[in-house]
């Protein structure tokens, strides 16, 4: 199986898929997901070198109980993308893969061609959600996965709830099969929460697009808008109606405009229409 091993010891799993020749684009997941949380998106991107990473604590990953930080996190994509080849790349991230992405790109802006953050803040504190939404994050040891999960679904999802609980109750299928370590989680959102990417945005050069849901209790769309403001000629797209996890509220609006943006800025790639 393919990792890497990071500076301290610890082993990163990560996974290429499309042509080696393909423009290659990086997916960094959120807070407590392994890659299968790209699922959804990953039929869509047959024209591209997709590279996935399982981030420290989640999946295949290492979980070690110890202090992680975001610039660590983003040298192991970094050492994911060495191992692999991929000298640059379009670099898309979600949630806490959006802090690791915009580390990524402040920290090593050779390696980022365009910068895709989803559901983005320039540091958890900044704007946070409801009182109390993060401590639903981190699975209780006294609930079942279901159980942990099933409570903080409505922090997680807008018009979904409503429209599409048949997709909701799906990636919570996955969800659980894939597996949730509450040390991971703990350590990841610790990290997070001693992290600020607020007064360096606006020397952030690559190309930006923040894509953020308007409905999204987590983070809301308010951090969205602020990197967006700060990021020299940054690009914002507000999908109306939903949540923090934007790809199953607006899965059509969210491939069109990933779509739109990875085409303007590839060279003869397109990425594959909604089905």
């Amino acid at each position: 199986m393919p990792y890497i091993d990071a500076a301290d010891g610890a082993r990163i799993y990560y996974r290429t898929s499309g042509p080696s020749r393909a423009e290659p684009l990086v997916l960094i997941m959120g807070l407590g997901w392994d890659m299968t949380g790209w699922q959804l998106l990953m039929p869509h991107l047959a024209g591209y070198r997709v590279l996935r990473i399982d981030n420290r604590g989640t999946g295949r990953s290492d979980k070690p109980d110890r202090p992680y930080s975001i610039r660590q996190m983003a040298l192991d994509v970094v050492r994911c993308m060495n191992a692999t080849g991929i000298e640059s790349a379009h670099v898309y991230g979600a949630s806490l893969g959006s802090m690791i992405a915009q580390e990524l790109a402040l920290s090593y802006p050779e390696r980022v061609r365009t910068l895709i953050l989803g559901c983005p803040s320039p540091g958890i504190i900044s704007f946070p959600g409801s009182p109390g939404v993060l401590r639903l994050m981190v699975r209780r040891d006294d609930l079942t996965p279901e159980e942990s999960f099933r409570r903080a679904t409505p922090y997680l999802y807008g018009i979904s709830l409503t429209e599409r609980p048949e997709a909701v109750d799906e990636v919570m299928r996955r969800r659980i099969a894939s597996g949730v370590e509450p040390v991971g989680m703990r350590r990841q959102l610790a990290a997070a929460l001693k992290w600020s990417s607020l007064r360096r945005l606006r020397g952030l050069r690559a190309p930006t697009l923040v894509i953020h849901g308007d409905k999204d209790r987590l983070l809301p769309v308010t951090n969205g808008r602020l990197i967006a403001r700060l990021v020299p000629g940054a690009r914002l797209h507000v999908l109306k109606g939903a949540g923090h996890v934007y790809g199953t509220d607006a899965p059509e609006e969210h491939i069109e405009v990933l779509r739109d943006w990875l085409s303007e800025h590839s060279s003869g790639v397109a990425l594959e229409a909604t089905a």
